[in-house]
């Protein structure tokens, strides 16, 4: 079995695997795409360039490939032992069970939407006064009727939970891919200077790419607290700071240490030095499929909902029958007979209810702030809870009257929106592909401690906040560094959003920090007793994405349906 042969470390040729743990950040899915262009340069003898064009002529009229196995399922033999331990045990079944599902993001939500799939009812309550969490979309502000995201954005082609939702109530994707100007590219400046894609490939091919691609056949996949290799604990004690200094020549120095370095800020949203190096493995080092070009067309493509994401979670919120808004959690408590007394905050006043199972389904940052000493929880959950690092980022957004970066500039080529740099905005991207006006918004993007500088203090504002204000006024000023005409395109339209201020929230999403891979990966998800648990943060797979969150929510409900039914049907039928 290739699952058993890669964990005793001697797999025969390159491991070959669906690209599950996709990126976050247009930066890092670059840097995925120059890794599969570098992986078949090698393979074929075609030089980069060749491959580059035949990839993005592919992209344009191929089809997203079928799925295939995933990652997590290729080793589902070798981390068997954290699945098993997930399931509540079928005895604690009752006829009509009391089920409370806490968190009305797309986790909570679609954990109640498969339970009543199968029959089951469900009650979900949601803190705040809106559902859908971090899918919450910005409709009305901008000109143009342009919309655009507080928090969640980018639909991965490989990202089936979501992808199927929208598709069973009708919300149709925008290719965002294909609505990029033709031949663009990304743009980095570092050390007062260009660093054209061309320049990153070559660093990559000829210093990077083996490297890491050697360390992710060695660590194997998946890290976790009950399985891994001895390089896969190598790799997690190390951090992704280190793990730059000594496989990338140059380290910090050069070019391509700056970028990598700038990547996993900005997709974690933490500094790298508090990273483990396994964020960076398995994001960049599993070899591609060899058989052709369809990986290419397959990893690159990014969508979103037309006309805003946060359609789907009302979407789905109107097919259920139970949902309690502003009804916010303060302690769970596990009572003598097996039941769960929870106490929530409703206004002015508290209310207890009493329920037979309990699926959590907020993040860690947040649960981590709620009294659950007398929940019953095992030292090793609790750890988890208290531990898991909580990224940091934001979104500056900024609408511009005309999109000129996709034509000639200061820049390199043509720009697709997408840079990053050093001069301290750290990311951009467009938002407004595949969007109608002739404004376009880019939003810049920061990470770690870099948001922390930001001036303001609120999870969601527009620039008539004066500190957002003030935050536009420093983004614009480090743009034009990179995109001459900047500031003279903004149109005085702008908003700020930055997760982990809400109380909501606690964090932009969770992160592995160094040894968190087998101090506690995997056992996020792990029931205890009557208590479940989803959200992006107990996926491995997906830990950030919105897919995260609905991947999760889905299997939480099919191990309730199992616990409640004692079918292992139940499994197939969610």
């Amino acid at each position: 079995m290739q699952v058993a042969r890669l964990r005793e470390g001697v797999l025969d040729g390159p491991l070959h695997s669906e690209e599950v743990l996709v990126a976050r950040t247009p930066l890092l899915r670059a840097l995925r795409r120059l890794f599969a262009d570098a992986h078949f340069s090698r393979k074929s003898g075609l030089p980069l360039a060749a491959i580059a064009e035949q990839r993005d002529a592919l992209s344009s009229r191929i089809a997203p490939a079928s799925p295939r196995i995933s990652r997590r399922a290729l080793a589902v033999g070798v981390g068997a032992g954290a699945a098993s331990l997930a399931l509540p045990s079928p005895a604690r079944a009752k006829t009509n069970p009391r089920i409370a599902i806490v968190g009305g993001g797309i986790a909570g939500l679609t954990c109640a939407l498969k339970l009543a799939d199968r029959g089951i009812c469900s009650t979900v309550y949601e803190a705040s006064g809106r559902l859908g969490g971090r899918m919450f979309s910005n409709k009305g502000y901008w000109n143009d009727g342009q919309v655009t995201e507080w928090f969640g954005e980018l639909i991965d082609s490989g990202h089936q939970n979501i992808r199927a939702l929208a598709k069973r109530f009708k919300l149709p994707l925008d290719d965002l891919h294909a609505a990029e100007p033709a031949g663009s590219q990304d743009t980095y400046y570092f050390f007062h200077s260009y660093y054209t894609a061309n320049s990153a490939s070559f660093d990559f091919l000829a210093d990077v790419a083996e490297r890491v691609a050697a360390d992710a056949e060695a660590a194997g996949y998946p890290t976790t607290f009950d399985s891994f290799t001895p390089e896969g604990a190598e790799l997690d004690g190390m951090s992704v700071w280190d793990w730059i200094e000594s496989r990338v020549p140059g380290g910090h120095d050069s070019e391509l240490g700056q970028l990598l370095d700038l990547a996993y800020n900005t997709e974690y949203g933490a500094e790298t030095r508090d990273q483990s190096a396994l964020n960076l493995v398995y994001l960049l080092g599993f070899q591609p499929d060899e058989s052709g070009f369809s990986v290419f067309g397959e990893s690159d493509e990014a969508f979103r909902i037309r006309g805003g994401n946060q359609q789907l979670p009302l979407a789905i919120a109107k097919q259920l029958q139970n949902l309690e808004l502003g009804w916010s959690l303060r302690r769970l408590r596990q009572n003598a007979g097996g039941s769960y007394a929870l106490d929530f905050e409703r206004g002015t006043g508290t209310t207890r209810i009493t329920a037979d199972y309990v699926v959590l389904a907020l993040p860690f940052a947040v649960l981590r702030t709620l009294d659950i000493a007398g929940a019953g929880f095992d030292a090793l959950k609790l750890r988890a809870i208290r531990e898991l690092g909580a990224g940091r980022n934001a979104k500056t957004q900024l609408q511009l009257g005309q999109r000129f970066w996709a034509g000639r500039g200061a820049w390199p080529g043509v720009s697709n929106g997408s840079s990053y740099s050093d001069t301290g905005y750290q990311s951009s991207w467009e938002s407004t592909r595949a969007q109608p006006g002739k404004s376009g918004i880019l939003v810049f993007y920061s990470g770690g401690n870099t948001t922390g500088a930001l001036k303001s203090k609120q999870p969601v504002a527009t620039s008539a906040d004066s500190l957002v204000a003030a935050d536009v006024a420093t983004t614009l000023r480090r743009g034009e560094l990179v995109f001459p005409g900047l500031s003279r395109a903004y149109v005085g339209k702008a908003t700020e959003s930055i997760p982990h201020l809400s109380p909501f929230f606690g964090n932009s999403y969770a992160y592995y920090r160094t040894g968190q891979y087998l101090d506690f990966g995997g056992y996020e998800k792990v029931a205890q007793g009557g208590v479940l648990f989803c959200g992006e943060h107990t996926s491995q797979d997906y830990q950030g994405f919105m897919e995260g969150g609905a991947s999760e929510g889905r299997r939480a409900a099919r191990e309730l349906a199992h616990s409640i039914t004692g079918k292992a049907d139940a499994l197939d039928a969610i």
